[in-house]
């Protein structure tokens, strides 16, 4: 996570631990971070990329994925059908709106909903001391989890949207910073974990003593770091994606870790893990430096040391995967990447390892660079050609991913059909995609660094963002940010016809409601 550099010094200082080295030069030997050397300027300044082609959908709208998101979000399929709010209100008053209600359906009010999604920042929640890395509701929404590099965890209430603070927890063994953090299904505890050798619990009303910890046994001496964790549907476990090609699988009532070998040689770092449905507590799906995903089910994969036996993996992504989420219907997945995109996949479809050889070759060709400071490469915004073997069945590019482990999340289901996916960018922007164009629906600008983590509230539009600048948005709809409306593709004959000059006149004496 960072360089070491040496400067040479004129003179003496006592205030500097040093070393003579060989030449005779004083040296001091620090951690520099490459985010703490840019410029304190407007960040937003940085455009996003330019992606010259259109969104492929060809593969993706033939997929049940997409047909169940048009009709969850109240989308119909024939665009010249259009949505009119007259006619869903007659409709809603005749009693017809939806059966055995007298209100909208739930697709009419997603429907609703979706038009006023957050498109900017409206206030600023909170100002802390250091970066902040984790930022989570819990499943209903009325709590609000911020961790920061400072070595605090930070509770707030979120059921009204005051979002006052609840609870401030010092955390253990903060080597570098607090790197992820979990809610418990119940909401009671949450986990986190940090670059050391355990996972941390603690409750959520709780304090600094009342944490507890388990330890990673089995493991030889070397530095540990967990940079994702997840609790179980049942609470019973947490996983967590490690360095070293390892996931970490800890009983937390027998306090006993298994170990998943995604790799047969050590070097290839998991950077995610997630659960594909809250429902099952067995199938799991890793995101590997070297852009792997791999599925593992749980009762059958421990049986191997050197290597434990996946039940499926997709090629697709150039580089490493830098996060994954569910859209939890058991099927679907989606993963950030360092290749600067963010890819659907069915799991119904994996890929053919025999592929994997000429995709690495591949590979090898375009990512000879660091993404925490190094320029992106500018193939990976225009490939010429997808990764031989992919089989996503839809790719989303426009949004910038280095520095970190950049997060990227479906959209609520109840409150939007989860029409969008919605991730943090390196330009200090939010970037919303509209799932079914494969387009950027909004960019929210206010951040002056790049935004680790986010998280969309589950019942209200409001996306609560945490940045590199130290800083925590609220995110809203604001109607004089929302863009212009689209004019009808369709008009009459009429319309097109150029006006008489007694229409003119006419319309001259019309004013505006």
């Amino acid at each position: 996570m960072g360089n070491q550099m040496g400067i040479r010094l004129n003179g003496d200082d006592d205030d500097y631990e040093s070393s003579d080295n060989e030449l005779g030069f004083n040296v001091i030997n620090f951690t520099v971070n490459a985010m703490d050397m840019e410029l304190r300027t407007d960040y937003c300044a940085h455009e996003l990329p330019v992606i010259r082609s259109k969104p492929d959908l060809a593969k993706f709208q033939g997929t049940d994925m997409y047909k169940e998101i048009q009709a969850s979000s109240g989308v119909v399929s024939n665009p010249d059908d259009r949505w009119s709010l007259v006619r869903a209100l007659q409709q809603r008053e005749n009693g017809i709106a939806s059966p055995h209600s007298s209100s909208f359906s739930k697709n009419q009010q997603r429907y609703i909903s979706n038009q006023y999604i957050p498109n900017r920042k409206t206030t600023r929640l909170m100002s802390l001391d250091s970066k902040v890395f984790v930022t989570k509701f819990n499943r209903t929404g009325s709590k609000l989890l911020t961790a920061c590099q400072d070595g605090f965890v930070r509770i707030y209430d979120g059921a009204k949207g005051t979002y006052h603070l609840l609870n401030r927890i010092r955390a253990r063994d903060v080597e570098w910073s607090i790197i992820d953090a979990d809610f418990s299904p119940n909401g009671q505890h949450f986990a986190y974990s940090t670059w050391s050798r355990s996972f941390f619990i603690m409750p959520v009303n709780g304090g600094e003593d009342d944490c507890q910890w388990v330890d990673v046994n089995g493991l030889p001496n070397h530095r540990l770091a967990i940079f994702s964790l997840r609790y179980s549907p049942l609470g019973d476990k947490i996983i967590g994606g490690s360095n070293d090609a390892m996931v970490l699988v800890t009983d937390i009532r027998t306090r006993t870790t298994q170990i998943l070998r995604t790799h047969r040689t050590p070097g290839t770092d998991v950077n995610s893990v997630c659960y594909v449905h809250d429902k099952d507590p067995n199938v799991i799906i890793a995101g590997c430096d070297d852009g792997l995903l791999k599925v593992y089910d749980l009762r059958t994969s421990f049986r191997s040391r050197e290597l434990s036996k996946s039940v499926a993996s997709f090629i697709g992504h150039y580089d490493g995967v830098t996060y994954i989420d569910s859209r939890n219907d058991g099927y679907h997945v989606l993963s950030n990447s360092k290749d600067q995109s963010i890819k659907l996949w069915d799991m119904r479809q994996p890929s053919n390892l025999r592929n994997r050889s000429r995709a690495r070759q591949r590979q090898m060709d375009l990512t000879v660079w660091d993404y925490r400071w190094n320029r992106v490469p500018r193939e990976f915004y225009n490939p010429h050609k997808a990764l031989e073997g992919d089989t996503s069945i839809m790719t989303f590019r426009g949004h910038r991913v280095s520095k970190t482990l950049l997060r990227a999340k479906f959209s609520p289901q109840e409150q939007t059909g989860q029409r969008f996916i919605y991730t943090g960018c390196a330009t200090g922007r939010i970037i919303i995609y509209d799932v079914l164009t494969g387009k950027i629906k909004e960019a929210i600008e206010g951040h002056r660094n790049v935004i680790r983590d986010l998280d969309w509230h589950p019942e209200r539009s409001e996306i609560v963002s945490g940045s590199w600048d130290t800083h925590v948005h609220l995110n809203t709809y604001s109607r004089s940010n929302a863009n212009p409306p689209f004019k009808r593709a369709h008009s009459s004959d009429l319309d097109k016809r150029p006006l008489r000059r007694s229409r003119r006149l006419a319309n001259r004496n019309v004013t505006p409601d």
